[in-house]
């Protein structure tokens, strides 16, 4: 059952990188890190089926609205502004309740 998981994680991973569009202002890398991570926090708490909802919808949200140094800036920061920044770009807008 792990292995199916793995596999659809892997695949939507894929996806997610074939499907951004070229023209990105966020690097594949960096988006597929943050869309992993996430599905990892998501698949822990157990709620992995939401996790794949709120995890791509996040990642439209943060290509179309960070540049590659504002990205690197929030999500390599401390992690209270990553929290901040989440809290009003990503929850109101990706159905993500607490």
């Amino acid at each position: 059952m792990f292995n199916i998981f793995k596999n659809i994680k892997i695949y939507i991973s894929i996806f997610f990188l074939l499907t951004v569009n070229s023209y990105s202002t966020v690097t594949h890398k960096g988006l597929n890190e943050f869309y992993n991570g996430c599905l990892d926090n998501a698949k822990r708490s157990g709620l992995y089926s939401s996790g794949l909802k709120i995890c791509g919808c996040a990642i439209n949200i943060i290509n179309t609205r960070l540049t590659n140094q504002e990205f690197e800036n929030i999500f390599n920061s401390e992690q209270e502004l990553s929290n901040k920044w989440m809290k009003q770009n990503i929850i109101p807008y990706c159905n993500f309740r607490t």
